[in-house]
């Protein structure tokens, strides 16, 4: 089922303290960022995730005035376009600022595990719980309703209840809790018919 958020508020998922931030040199290597490049932190704050709609943001914020530092807006839930996680720890990540045609790469993560292992996890849940089945009801929606009614001069087999019952067919256009009733059974002894021909005579006994 999916979720019933309303798509114009905004819903906090998460909300972390002694969030960094790190300038970005140019990977070394193919193969990703690495944190063991980077320099001090270049600041220190909150960080808030924030759900509106199929629109995450990930928002750093000052942690004494709570003013907005940096955002990271991840659209219809694709966070593995905006935020790619170094290749030598599982505490950072590069985050992908976009403001209007312009975009700029800066470093992110946490001194505590815990807090990485939650950041991480809030953004798959969001995916997983409200973006995937947002998109599945609506595939579901758009999938035409098959037509399961009789077409005319179709027949159904239906099994009459009861011992000895017997497979009946019923036609398209025959509402189907309308049977018609069984073939009439066999005339039972009692109640045939008296006999047509002439009464029969008893014998006369003998005169004494």
């Amino acid at each position: 089922m999916a979720d019933e958020r309303d798509p114009d508020v905004e819903y906090v998922l998460l909300n972390k303290r002694d969030a960094k931030v790190y300038k970005v040199p140019p990977a070394a290597s193919a193969s990703g960022h690495k944190a063991s490049d980077w320099q001090e932190a270049i600041w220190r704050g909150n960080l808030r995730i924030v759900a509106r709609g199929t629109e995450l943001s990930i928002r750093l914020l000052d942690s004494s005035s709570g003013n907005l530092f940096a955002q990271c807006v991840i659209p219809d839930g694709l966070y593995e376009h905006y935020v790619e996680r170094v290749v030598d720890s599982s505490r950072y990540w590069v985050l992908k600022i976009v403001n209007g045609p312009r975009h700029a790469f800066i470093g992110f993560g946490f001194s505590e595990r815990n807090d990485a292992f939650d950041f991480n996890a809030c953004l798959a849940d969001f995916k997983a719980t409200f973006i995937d089945k947002v998109h599945e009801a609506k595939a579901a929606e758009a999938m035409p309703t098959k037509d399961l009614s009789l077409k005319e001069g179709e027949t159904i087999k239906v099994s009459l209840p009861g011992k000895g019952a017997r497979r009946r067919e019923v036609k398209a256009g025959y509402p189907a809790g309308l049977l018609a009733p069984p073939p009439a059974t066999s005339t039972s002894v009692q109640d045939a018919p008296p006999p047509t021909g002439p009464p029969c005579r008893h014998a006369s006994h003998p005169r004494r």
